[in-house]
């Protein structure tokens, strides 16, 4: 537990300078600013984010078995799909290929962590480094959302990441590119074709209250059992998630998740004006939030938001930072500081949510 509590309050200095820190991506700078304090400062906060990431990559990578809900599942998977693509398994082609192709290289648990690992983090951090406006509330963010996920998934992780280069595609008017990106990342988990909705701006999500009320309803048929009956009737073969492990998780989780969902909705929706990729941003939190609210039915739903939330951690300072918005740094840091005391108590009280804690290194 030592190990975590030092973790968020380095989070929390790095949080503070960032915050303190006047907003810049780091890849602005020229030879002719190199020299310049400020300059100099902003690239050894980025040193001691770096090396912050690479820490967290270094206890993904090098856990022991034990770590993460689904690791020992994922290895054993290893060893199936090592001997060649299974059809009748229900994981998805492109993870199993990818499976196929690691096995060439090795046959070692360890080095497969390592290497599912490397791709996740790798992804990630670049995306982080090469468009977040504010590094260090991006890290923060990163390792209270996504520290525990990297440790469990492998399958989702990876479509995620490759999901998040779709994303930018979408932003910078690339829309072939961006299908391509989000079709490769459906190969690796199904959820990711909820990623197809960005494509989508429905105007009646402009309205603040008009989001609110399908997340209120949204809450009422998943928390009342009317979505497993709309299901029963409607679609029976998918019957089995409302039974299987893909059940709700609990409402406390699903609370918490939405309630900070709403949060940043709130945050995001007054700092955003009526530019064609702030239209993109604000769908994206439009999307996490209701598909979040779905999560009390079934926690597959709640998985489904995180393609957003991994956006939203990079749009989060970027739209903030850039819109000037009042008292927007005590905001930054109150959410995060909550999200930081959160992760711990749920080491503390929930342990088996995650499977964090005792950590221990692979043997």
């Amino acid at each position: 537990m030592l190990l975590y509590i030092c973790i968020t309050l380095w989070l929390l200095i790095l949080l503070l300078i960032g915050l303190y820190q006047a907003p810049a991506t780091f890849l602005e700078y020229n030879l002719r600013n190199l020299l310049n304090t400020s300059a100099s400062r902003h690239r050894f906060t980025r040193m001691l984010c770096l090396l912050t990431f690479l820490f967290f990559w270094f206890l993904t990578a090098f856990r022991a078995e034990s770590i993460g809900n689904d690791t020992v599942v994922y290895l054993n998977y290893f060893d199936i799909f090592s001997q060649g693509i299974d059809r009748t398994r229900t994981f998805e082609l492109g993870y199993q290929y990818l499976n196929y192709f690691l096995s060439k290289l090795t046959t070692s648990h360890h080095v497969f962590l390592i290497c599912i690992a490397t791709i996740m983090y790798g992804g990630t951090v670049r995306y982080i480094f090469k468009y977040s406006k504010s590094i260090p509330v991006s890290l923060c963010l990163f390792f209270c959302y996504f520290f525990s996920l990297y440790n469990s998934m492998f399958r989702q992780g990876i479509a995620m990441v490759i999901a998040l280069y779709g994303y930018q595609a979408l932003k910078d008017g690339k829309k072939t590119i961006a299908a391509l990106l989000f079709s490769l990342a459906v190969t690796f988990h199904t959820t990711a074709i909820v990623c197809f909705l960005l494509f989508f701006k429905p105007k009646m999500f402009k309205k603040q209250w008009v989001v609110l009320m399908i997340t209120i309803i949204s809450i009422i048929l998943s928390g009342s059992g009317l979505l497993e009956k709309i299901v029963s009737l409607v679609a029976p073969r998918y019957m089995h998630y409302f039974e299987s492990r893909y059940a709700a998780s609990g409402w406390l989780a699903v609370s918490f998740t939405v309630i900070s969902y709403i949060a940043w909705y709130y945050l995001i929706s007054k700092a955003l004006g009526e530019k064609p990729e702030d239209k993109l941003v604000a769908m994206n939190f439009t999307l996490m939030l209701i598909i979040a609210a779905f999560g009390f039915a079934v926690n597959l739903f709640t998985r489904a938001g995180e393609y957003f939330l991994l956006i939203a951690i990079v749009e989060i300072p970027n739209t903030l930072t850039n819109a000037r918005v009042k008292h927007y740094k005590w905001w930054l840091l109150g959410l995060c500081i909550l999200q930081l005391v959160m992760f711990i108590l749920t080491l503390v009280f929930r342990p088996g949510w995650n499977h964090l804690y005792p950590y221990e290194f692979w043997r």
